[in-house]
Formats: C-alpha cells, structure tokens, sequence
C-alpha cells in the first residue's frame, strides 16, 4: 500500500531515494541490482548522490513483508556522517514496534570497551517512487580501518606470521556461508565472513578449524579452570563484554547461536564482537539467562577467574548502561512522525510470532515498556551477578 513521500509531511529525518535500472524489482539476496541512490540530508547531515548496487539481506527478515537491503557504493563516500566505506545495510525494523531496538543495543554496546560498533541513522526509504517507511540505515560489518580493524588477508599470506590473520568469523545455526566448518568438542557452526570465498586459501581454512579445536581442546579439559591455559587464545574483556551487552539487552538469538560474530587479527587472539541483530525479543520483561549457556559461555562460567572478570566488568559498566535509559525517550521523539507513517504503511504486526510483548501497543506504550524492561535488566542482571 504504497503512498507517495511527496503527499505527506516531513518526518525531521534523512530520505534515502534509490532507483534501479530500468526499475528491476530486488528479488533475492544473491543479485546485485544496479542503481541510484540519493540522499536528502537534513540540516544535520550533507546530501549524496552517487551509482551503486543493491540487493536483499537477512534471514528470517527477508522473509517478512518489509524487506532489509544490502547496498554497495560505486565509489567509498561517507554518507550520514559515517566513515567513508562502500558497503552498508538498510534494516527494515519490520518486527520491532519500537523501532530502535537495534539502535539501543548498538548504544548499550558501544559504553563498553568492544573495538568496534555499527553506526547508523535512522531515514526515510523510497525504492522506485515507492514510499518503504522508517528504515535504519547502518555501517555493514567488514573489515576496514574504520570498522573491523585487523589485517585484509590476501590468498598469499600463508607464511608463519600472515596465516594468522585477519579473519572475520560468524557462528550462526544458518550455517550458509561458502566456507564453513563444525568444531570439533563442541560442533559450534564455525563460518568465514572474511576473508571470502574467492580468497580464503585451503590452509588459512585450516589455520583457523586448527586454531578454534585447540581453544576448545584446552577450554573442556579437565583442569582448565586451574591452569587457565585457554586464555591465551581469547581476548578475556572481549568476551565478557560482548556476553554483558547480549545477556542485558536479552538477545536471544545468540543461544542458538545466531549472527555471533568474532575476530582475530594477525598475531592476535581471537576476540569476541562485533555485535549484531538484536530486534527480535530483545528489551522484553525477563528474569533469566539468555546467553549464559551459549557457545562457549557455559565452560567459561565454570572458571572462577572468568566469573571475576565479570564482575569487574559490570561494577565498571553499569553507570554506562545507565546513561542509556533517557536515549530511549530521546529517540521516541525523533521516530515519532515517521513512526506513524511507517504503521500506515505496514500495518498490525500482531500476527507475527515475533515475542516482543509490544506488538500491540502503541508506540509511546511501546517505547516505555522498553525503557522499563531495560531499566528492570540492570537491576536483575546486577542481582545476579553479585550472587556469582
């Protein structure tokens, strides 16, 4: 049910406008689609304009009527105040009434001391004279200078030092990357974001299998706890902040596991992070763990060391997460007239088995619920992690 942008009032934020050649509709995640885009920035932010592609993404979202889109510059620019790069993300927010939880997520991750956090603003999207509603247009995890910094590998670095990095690793139960393994104690779906498929060389594959099976190897050994000797394969902050900000914003597509990414860079140990997709479930009313038994999380949290760790980490963050509570009201008043207008075009998401608890509620409704759920997981979380 598309309504032309030009009929209705400004919404206060960016309009991102693109064509595609000849008009051809976006109907997989796989093709390319050659384009425009142009964006009309407000006081704000400067205006681009430029060639690109564009193309579907995401799972189960791309599945849903509002669709996400991956977008590829023909040029590197800085659009919306974001470091020049060629690649970013359009998320639809299709289940999240309150349209910023992936935002707030981004927020909470970003008071901690993970490397790097996708950026993003909030736009308008019109797709071939077709208004699409609120969309958040964000910073697309790759390895660059300006997001994931470590080394870009080439096919040819496999001497003793170039073998061991950069890489970009996803563990996700989709398991539908090129390059992929299961580890070996704990089957965890191991894929390869970077380097790609047309890259990664057959023993930098087998650098990584080795080096994540000897990790696991000294992690579920029966001594582990007290010879501690795993930690020097893993960033130990890393990986206590990245569980912190996934358990507090109750992001439960991590337990499957789901869109969990790490690093390793060259010389380095692997570090968890960045974070990702948290607008499914997320910012709900919840007085369990989500993320406590997770990947490696489970053994982790049988080494005393590890639990102080935690709590260190949380004793330093939770003034940080606090500062984040009047973000939420802050961005509710930014939404507020591009909200409606992206209800009227979408509609009732009632139907969706989507477990935001929201889906019903207006959206001010929506937005304190979130701020109070939020609220009430620091509160928890700080409970519970004194009881370790």
């Amino acid at each position: 049910p598309a309504i032309p942008l030009e009929r209705k009032k400004d919404t206060g934020l960016p309009v991102v406008v693109i064509h595609t050649e000849n008009g051809m509709e976006i109907k997989d995640k796989e093709n390319w689609i050659p384009g425009d885009m142009t964006i009309h920035g407000t006081s704000e932010f400067d205006g681009y304009e430029g060639k690109i592609s564009v193309r579907g993404r995401g799972n189960f979202t791309w599945r849903q009527l509002k669709k996400p889109y991956a977008i590829k510059l023909d040029k590197k620019d800085s659009i919306l105040g974001m470091p020049a790069h060629k690649r970013g993300v359009l998320l639809a927010n299709y289940m999240d009434r309150t349209l910023m939880r992936n935002y707030i997520a981004f927020e909470v991750a970003r008071r901690t001391d993970l490397d790097w956090t996708p950026a993003g603003q909030f736009v308008e999207v019109m797709l071939n004279d077709v208004h699409l509603g609120n969309y958040f247009l964000c910073e697309h995890i790759k390895v660059d200078e300006n997001r994931v910094n470590i080394a870009e590998m080439t096919s040819s670095d496999l001497d003793e030092e170039a073998i061991t990095g950069g890489y970009l690793l996803e563990m996700d139960e989709y398991y539908d990357e090129v390059n992929k393994f299961r580890s070996a104690i704990c089957n965890m779906p191991v894929m390869f974001k970077q380097p790609d498929e047309e890259t990664l060389h057959p023993e930098q594959f087998e650098y990584v299998r080795n080096y994540i099976d000897l990790l696991e190897e000294l992690l579920y050994a029966d001594d582990f706890a007290s010879t501690r000797s795993y930690v020097s394969m893993i960033d130990e902050t890393s990986f206590v902040d990245w569980w912190i900000v996934n358990e507090l914003t109750y992001n439960f597509d991590v337990s499957y596991p789901r869109s969990s990414y790490f690093n390793k860079d060259r010389l380095g140990v692997l570090k968890a992070g960045p974070v990702w997709d948290f607008d499914w479930m997320t910012f709900t009313k919840q007085t369990d763990f989500c993320c406590k038994n997770t990947i490696w999380y489970g053994q982790l949290f049988k080494d005393p060391a590890f639990v102080d760790k935690v709590k260190e980490r949380w004793e330093v963050l939770k003034p940080e997460f606090e500062e984040v509570v009047p973000l939420i009201e802050e961005c509710r008043n930014r939404l507020s007239v591009s909200e409606e207008l992206n209800a009227m075009l979408w509609g009732d998401i009632s139907n969706l088995e989507v477990f935001n608890g929201d889906e019903n509620l207006s959206h001010r409704e929506a937005c304190l619920l979130m701020k109070n759920n939020y609220q009430d997981r620091i509160k928890w979380l700080d409970g519970q992690i004194r009881k370790f």
